[in-house]
């Protein structure tokens, strides 16, 4: 039966990766409310193509949520374990567009690389365990049980497929969960994340003036929120990359020296600052670069607005002035203590005539994830007969905000990794998906699957 599934994967791989290019053409930008319909498009899209191959696929409208969350369940294998594959839908904006090379939504095939946005996050990582679900099915179908989770609020955390996780929970029993949303350590390099960062996204408000005031005939005496929020800025993080906030480091649990001597020997400060295309690297002092992205918590801005940024000049003094800010944090940190903790630092950075509030936009805990259960056996086994390499153990920096609730809700046993490479510009212009990497991806499920039921289950 696997022999069968991977024939029909090798000779479908035309088809597959039409239905790629088909799917990435789908604006599904979750973040912006122009782009509902799109996002929606793209939901009805993923469920069809889980109902055509016999799973029972429900599509559920979620209180409280923007887009809806896709279930599917095939279990015609009792007494076998069952497998969940989670994956997202929705894509991060596509800003800015004048850096792509092609557009964000018409998928670009360049030198076995295929272009648009959602092609890696993860468009390409989901439909990659789509199409091994369908292949099995057309050989017989999968030797265990099999479950998807697809949802639409990943990149906008939102709070659908966890609602529905723990509401469901009793129905929705899985042993095994694989997340397919990363990338490997280095080309040819796969891995297996033992934690992942945490969230915390927050937006700072500067209130001043009821309107935006001239310069030339208020300034010098009216406060400026603009002002206002870049002594915010820099005062929650100092040029060391020691962050401010009271109480910040107190719950943090380093990693362990082992941990952090491996990390070293597959990544290095070279590749880091090669694939970010700076000149330098900077961050907390005391720690390499390695050990900042996967263990250490940080702060930045992702945004600033207010006044006047068009082209030419206009001289105003703003009302109103906004930053994003996130903090990405670390085991164990709690993301609600640390914006209550914000909370009460910003009223200390104040400025007469300005007020500055703030808003949570999203959270999500940090995660650490056991490696000593045979799901970890069976995926490594996966990755040596698809991609022809041992996967390593690491730390991830990003986030999947839905992991926790996974753990809280169902207690699955985690395989989390990716088929993305380091050069596949996540979140930024350009992003990509090498094609080879979403085939041997299918191949990887379809492997997986295997493993878990002879000898890895």
């Amino acid at each position: 039966m696997l022999e069968q599934s991977l024939e029909a994967a090798r000779q479908g791989r035309q088809a597959a990766l039409d239905e790629l290019l088909e799917l990435l053409s789908i604006p599904s930008v979750s973040a912006l409310p122009d782009h509902d319909g799109d996002t929606r498009r793209a939901c009805a899209w993923t469920a069809d193509r889980l109902r055509r191959m016999g799973m029972k696929v429900e599509v559920a409208e979620v209180p409280g949520g923007r887009h809806p969350v896709i279930s599917a369940e095939w279990l015609g294998r009792p007494g076998k374990p069952t497998l969940a594959i989670y994956g997202h839908y929705d894509v991060q904006p596509p800003d800015p567009l004048e850096e792509w090379r092609s557009p964000p939504f018409q998928p670009a095939l360049r030198e076995g690389r295929v272009y648009a946005r959602g092609a890696c996050d993860n468009k390409g990582q989901v439909l990659a365990g789509i199409k091994a679900a369908e292949y099995a099915f057309g050989a017989g179908g999968p030797p265990l049980n099999l479950r998807f989770f697809i949802e639409g609020e990943e990149e906008i955390s939102g709070p659908s497929l966890p609602r529905f996780l723990r509401e469901n929970a009793e129905r929705l029993s899985t042993d095994y969960l694989l997340i397919a949303d990363g990338e490997f350590t280095a080309p040819g390099l796969p891995n297996l994340l033992t934690g992942l960062r945490g969230l915390l996204y927050t937006e700072i408000v500067a209130q001043g003036a009821a309107a935006d005031l001239h310069s030339g005939i208020f300034g010098g005496a009216v406060p400026n929120p603009l002002n206002t929020l870049a002594h915010v800025i820099s005062a929650l993080k100092g040029r060391d990359g020691h962050i401010t906030i009271p109480g910040f480091y107190d719950d943090l649990v380093p990693p362990t020296a082992e941990e952090v001597e491996s990390w070293r020997r597959v990544k290095d400060e070279n590749t880091i600052r090669s694939l970010a295309g700076v000149r330098a690297l900077e961050g907390e002092e005391g720690f390499s670069a390695v050990e900042r992205t996967w263990a250490r918590p940080t702060l930045d801005v992702h945004g600033i607005v207010g006044g006047f940024v068009g082209e030419g000049s206009k001289t105003v003094i703003p009302g109103r002035a906004k930053a994003k800010v996130s903090m990405r944090l670390v085991p164990a940190q709690d993301p609600g203590r640390i914006y209550e903790s914000l909370q009460t630092y910003l009223e200390t950075l104040e400025t007469p005539g300005v007020a500055l509030s703030l808003v949570k936009l999203g959270e999500a805990p940090p995660v650490l994830a056991g490696v000593d259960h045979p799901g970890i056996a069976a995926a490594r086994r996966a990755f040596a007969s698809s991609f022809g390499a041992e996967p390593v153990l690491v730390r991830e920096g990003g986030s999947v905000p839905v992991t926790v609730d996974f753990q809280a809700a169902l207690d699955p046993k985690l395989m989390l990794t990716g088929f993305g490479l380091p050069d596949d510009a996540l979140h930024s212009p350009n992003e990509k998906m090498d094609v080879e990497q979403f085939h041997l991806g299918t191949e990887m499920v379809l492997h997986l699957m295997e493993n878990l039921v002879a000898g890895g289950g």
